[in-house]
């Protein structure tokens, strides 16, 4: 049986599988309590949050109405190429 922050975890990875950034920023915070120390989570968690950031500023500049972001994901088998 999973705790209550590993399930937040596992949630927080499929939101970010569907690009449901809000979502895994939510799940990563209800999950921060047991994975703070954890070097893994602490970078999907900041990198997600700072994903959102940019998000909302181009959103919020007159210059950023036209301006895409793509997440690009690179498995292991990419890193060893």
């Amino acid at each position: 049986m999973l705790s209550p922050a590993e399930k937040a975890y596992c949630l927080a990875l499929k939101a970010l599988k569907d690009k449901e950034y809000r979502r895994a920023a939510d799940y990563f915070d209800r999950a921060s309590g047991q994975f703070r120390e954890n070097p893994d989570f602490v970078l999907l968690w900041e990198t997600t949050r700072l994903l959102l950031a940019v998000k909302e500023e181009l959103k919020a500049t007159e210059h950023g109405d036209g301006i895409e972001i793509e997440e690009v994901y690179y498995g292991q088998e990419d890193e060893l190429r």
